[in-house]
């Protein structure tokens, strides 16, 4: 299983202005991210911002990935990266260097 780092931006131009509408829009949307979070879907969010953050996904693929985000678009966005744990990224790393550097 992999992880994969979701940053997330509100779409805002699809956003409602009346404000109980809004209200009602963040309640759904936290209610949504709460149920993955309980679940073990999602990980660790963060906002660094009003209108975006970052939170981790464990999926099988990026494909799953994608899944879990699904439900919260169009209301917002998300670019989704893979992350390469340390120390497979150190030996993957250092292992290429090492072979450029004997060469």
């Amino acid at each position: 299983m992999a992880t994969y780092q979701l940053h997330f931006r509100a779409n805002a131009a699809l956003w409602p202005t009346d404000p109980q509408q809004l209200l009602a829009l963040w309640e759904q949307t936290f209610q949504a991210a709460d149920a993955q979070i309980e679940t073990g879907a999602m990980q660790a969010p963060h906002f660094v911002s009003s209108t975006e953050g970052y939170v981790l996904v464990d999926a099988d693929s990026k494909s799953a990935a994608l899944a879990v985000t699904a439900r919260f678009f169009p209301n917002w966005t998300n670019e989704i990266d893979e992350l390469v744990p340390w120390e497979q990224a150190k030996e993957a790393i250092l292992g290429a260097v090492r072979q450029a550097a004997s060469a």
